[in-house]
């Protein structure tokens, strides 16, 4: 009965988790297809209004660098709920605004409640299915693309019925008002006594050159994706005699093409290793770009580069995170914060430069700008292999003989015994008190499972 009861839990969180991040894909793959309304209800431009990409990435990284340790003193309920309040009343803004001050303080909250989502959702669902974390949380993936995938293309049924791109919009609003109840009623368990006792600091990783290789690696990632996926339907419009509506398409087909290269890199990892998946799709990615860079006016080489984008620049985000976990173990949190933070500070950069160029240049200059970062995330991808290599460790589930290990490790015979000997116990501290602490740390966990 008590197993039955904490599996319908796990499925309640897993399920309302994936229908926020649903919610969350379709209402940041809306702002693209709405940009040309929110330029003319704010008297502005395009080039202007592509500050919104930069106005929703600070709210992620504002929020991002400040969600783990809220979640540590508040849980994740609360912080749950707040990521559902922020991106409607935030999205409630962006639809109805006149005045572009408003418009962009809209996209900050937006963008702080999507910060709080990400790292509040990834944290539980890791924690309730930690025997199975790397595929849950592909899942959870998966319904983020697919709500990207459905925000487009929404938008471009609106636009053909209706003459407004705001529908995924008001749809995304209401969900997430609607799952309000439902995260109220979610009942979270105690995290684990290790997750919360880890006291080991490595303040070492951040003169690391491994972290900010993969954090710059992100951030042009993420700039690039974002830019392409925002700016898609206005390139479309104004380099082909498509229109708007099949652009919205389009995007929608860039970010279908994603959540399949994502779906693949999750079958694929484990076969093919962590960076030799990242050398394909930044090779990939580069192929795409390039492509992209030379389609301005050719329908047909537009939409190939933009599929080919999409599906290539799938794995990337998911494998980066990988990476970065396993390189830093002894501080994976922090180096994960810091790795998504520069992602977010990417996306606040590169897709406002695109609209600027767009606008202002040309569009076969912002095309130009992604051919350029592609070519930049397989030069990062050299660095980033280079400096993994030379990390003594190796992944946990690569058997090596025992010969090979010591010549590695450096390992010797031990000569004396007397040599193994160390006097490490903590001076002012007796067995009774640790026994104590042990028994105190099983009873606070015992006490998690009865409630």
């Amino acid at each position: 009965m008590r197993n039955d009861l904490q599996r319908k839990t796990r499925l309640y969180a897993l399920a309302l988790c994936c229908a926020i991040f649903f919610g969350l894909g379709m209402l940041n793959s809306a702002v693209g297809p709405n940009l040309p309304e929110m330029a003319a209800r704010n008297a502005s431009n395009l080039a202007t209004l592509g500050a919104i990409f930069t106005a929703l990435f600070l709210g992620g990284l504002l929020s991002q660098l400040a969600a783990g340790s809220l979640n540590d003193r508040f849980g994740e309920r609360p912080m749950l709920l707040a990521g559902l309040a922020l991106p409607a009343l935030g999205n409630v803004g962006l639809a109805t605004s006149h005045w572009l001050p408003l418009t962009l303080a809209s996209a900050l909250a937006s963008g702080l409640g999507s910060g709080i989502i990400i790292v509040s959702a990834h944290v539980l669902i890791a924690d309730v299915f930690a025997e199975r974390s790397v595929a849950t949380l592909n899942l959870l993936n998966v319904f983020y693309g697919v709500g990207a995938i459905v925000g487009p293309a929404f938008a471009g049924i609106g636009l053909r019925i209706w003459g407004t791109a705001q529908p995924p919009l008001w749809f995304g609003i209401g969900l997430y008002l609607l799952l309000v109840p439902f995260v109220a009623l979610l009942r979270i368990p105690l995290r684990s006594p290790h997750a919360s006792r880890i006291t080991h600091h490595a303040p070492s990783i951040y003169y690391s050159p491994l972290l900010w290789a993969l954090g710059a690696l992100l951030l042009v990632y993420v700039g690039t994706e974002v830019g392409v996926g925002g700016w898609a339907i206005t390139y479309v419009d104004r380099t082909t005699a498509l229109g708007s509506e099949v652009g919205a398409i389009i995007t929608s087909g860039f970010w279908l093409a994603l959540t399949s290269g994502r779906i693949l890199g999750a079958l694929l990892g484990t076969r093919l290793g962590s960076m030799t998946l990242l050398l394909v799709s930044a090779v990939g990615g580069l192929a795409g770009g390039l492509l992209l860079a030379s389609s301005t006016g050719n329908a047909a080489v537009t939409i190939a580069a933009m599929l080919l984008l999409g599906l290539c620049f799938g794995p990337v985000f998911p494998t980066i995170m990988a990476i970065t976990n396993g390189s830093f173990r002894s501080a994976p949190g922090r180096a994960t914060s810091v790795v998504a933070s520069l992602g977010s500070a990417g996306g606040m950069v590169l897709p406002w430069l695109q609209g600027v160029l767009l606008v202002q240049v040309s569009p076969s200059a912002s095309v130009q700008q992604v051919g350029i970062s592609t070519l930049g995330m397989l030069g990062l991808y050299g660095v980033v292999r280079m400096l993994v290599a030379r990390i003594p460790t190796h992944d946990f589930f690569t058997h090596k003989a025992l010969d090979q290990l010591i010549a590695e490790q450096g390992t010797k015979p031990v000569a004396d015994i007397n040599a193994l000997h160390g006097d490490f116990w903590p001076e002012g501290e007796s067995a009774e008190e640790f026994v104590a602490q042990v028994r105190a740390w099983r009873e606070e966990r015992d006490s998690g499972d009865r409630k």
